[in-house]
């Protein structure tokens, strides 16, 4: 699909949204709306240089022609990307992969994100706000640096009580934003007038740093919480025909473990399957 820039702004040092239209971009080749945790496929030039694409998870669904997606400045493609101006085309693929699922009985979605792992987390919180309103929600938003806090506002601004630490104390809050979700989680955790826990109904959906993920898979562990998790791989093809963006997952029908590929049975996986 060929399609024209609308908008390309620099948001902090490094980080950018670029807004992207075409007709039914919005939408897969069966017509139905792009999801929360779905990606694209950008080229980056008109010729065979640089070769591969340059896959950008879905930030913000404008319109159903209409996309916003957020990148960081990390290397040659995507800083041809970085200086694309209105009304460059760019050719893209997509919606691809799997998205966030919102299991039946959820009530309370926990939504997780570090630096740039926030950027499809974005699309979910518009999802739920929109379309969910009998689910309520809560974010937790960490970076290096105050700088590296990325979309608090737009979470704030859809009514959701947001959370935000730093690693270096240029927020109130010093410390990894894996603690604030535990202590939040731990002082919600009691039984009712019935025994049920009240964190019954919750999900908790991340993204971002492995490290993180790795935390935030434990502590839902701990507290016996779905967990969804978008991972982030390198990918060439995003399709699934190179295999090259494979990670170990549990194999719950053999035992043992399998590959998955991230592009095409992903990126939303179950944390509980992924072999950390």
């Amino acid at each position: 699909m060929i399609a024209r820039i609308k908008k390309n702004e620099e948001l902090t040092s490094g980080y950018f949204l670029v807004d992207i239209e075409a007709d039914g971009i919005g939408k897969d080749k069966a017509g139905r709306p792009a999801l929360p945790g779905q990606f694209y496929m950008l080229k980056v030039g008109l010729s065979t240089d640089p070769l591969l694409r340059r896959p950008l998870s879905l930030h913000r669904k404008l319109s159903d022609d209409s996309v916003r997606f957020l990148y960081r400045q990390a290397g040659r493609g995507t800083g041809i990307i970085s200086r694309l101006i209105p009304g460059d085309k760019l050719d893209l693929l997509g919606p691809l992969g799997n998205g966030f699922s919102i299991p039946a009985g959820v009530k309370h979605a926990l939504i997780v994100g570090g630096g740039i792992g926030v950027a499809p987390l974005t699309a979910l919180a518009d999802y739920i706000s929109d379309e969910r309103k009998d689910i309520t929600a809560a974010a937790f938003i960490g970076g290096r640096s105050r700088e590296y806090v990325l979309g608090a506002d737009e979470f704030r601004q859809k009514g959701i009580e947001t959370f935000t630490a730093t690693e270096d104390g240029s927020l109130p809050r010093k410390g990894l934003i894996t603690h604030a979700l535990d202590d939040y989680i731990r002082e919600h955790n009691r039984n009712d007038a019935c025994g049920r826990s009240t964190v019954c109904g919750w999900v908790i959906y991340s993204c971002g740093p492995h490290p993180m993920l790795i935390s935030v898979a434990a502590i839902a562990k701990k507290y016996g919480i779905k967990n969804y998790t978008s991972m982030e791989s390198n990918m060439a093809c995003g399709i699934g025909a190179c295999m090259g963006c494979v990670i170990s997952v549990l194999d719950r029908e053999h035992g043992g473990s399998v590959y998955k590929k991230v592009c095409d049975d992903g990126p939303v996986f179950d944390a509980e399957d992924i072999i950390w």
